[in-house]
């Protein structure tokens, strides 16, 4: 795998008390273990991703500032508190990423597009329109894939999402379903890098699909149903400048 290249991804977790109270944070922490169990259990296919946890209600926090999977030995926890305000974590994630990207340029690497995962049952209390513009208009233009739970508000999810949207069914298993999708993704991400060094020119990311748990329709425990926007763009992993 050629290492010149990475990948940010920033997972970004709702810790509101709403989403306590459903249930919903302990999904949130399962698919994060698993997520790291996968990453880190397969070091070289996954060497080129750089992973951030940030955790948000009224207040933001970076749990987990973004490395390398293999310098993480315990993923970080998300906790309960506050309410839902969505304004303040864009501003983080704008500021952290414009940081992020700059020092991976510094070091002589070419960067990718930052993705970030959205989980959140898409209650908001703010004013988080113009962050969230302000975000998606900078110069890094990160692609954000929204995850809800079942009582999720898909309006406000959809407008989030620039790749995909996502709504579980069942948050019995819905940690390993986020999971599954996070995890399907980033092996896509391999297969195109795979493809450009091996000169594979039917590796394309306009043809790209979200591979996606068993039940994509909601039929079965914990599964997901998809909501909108399955594939990326073309330009949805082009590397900085």
């Amino acid at each position: 795998m050629n290492v010149n290249f990475v990948c940010p991804l920033y997972i970004v977790c709702d810790k509101s008390s709403s989403m306590g109270q459903s249930g919903f944070i302990a999904a949130m922490n399962q698919a994060l273990t698993e997520v790291h169990a996968a990453l880190a259990g397969d070091p070289m296919g996954f060497d080129h991703v750089r992973l951030s946890i940030i955790a948000f209600s009224d207040n933001t926090e970076v749990l987990l500032p973004l490395c390398q999977v293999t310098e993480v030995a315990d993923m970080p926890r998300v906790t309960e508190s506050g309410l839902t305000n969505y304004g303040t974590v864009f501003e983080l994630l704008q500021s952290t990423i414009e940081k992020d990207v700059n020092r991976m340029n510094g070091e002589g690497f070419r960067v990718y597009r930052p993705l970030v995962f959205f989980m959140s049952n898409g209650e908001p209390l703010d004013d988080w329109e113009g962050p969230y513009a302000c975000l998606t208009n900078h110069t890094f233009r990160p692609q954000l894939m929204s995850f809800g739970f079942e009582c999720a508000d898909a309006a406000i999810l959809t407008k989030i999402a620039t790749m995909g949207f996502y709504v579980g069914q069942d948050d019995a298993d819905a940690g390993r379903a986020l999971a599954d999708v996070m995890i399907s993704l980033l092996q896509q991400i391999n297969a195109f890098e795979l493809g450009r060094n091996m000169a594979m020119p039917n590796i394309a990311l306009a043809n790209w699909s979200v591979k996606v748990p068993p039940g994509l329709t909601g039929e079965g425990a914990g599964k997901y149903r998809h909501v909108g926007r399955s594939t990326p763009s073309p330009i949805a992993l082009d590397p900085q400048t």
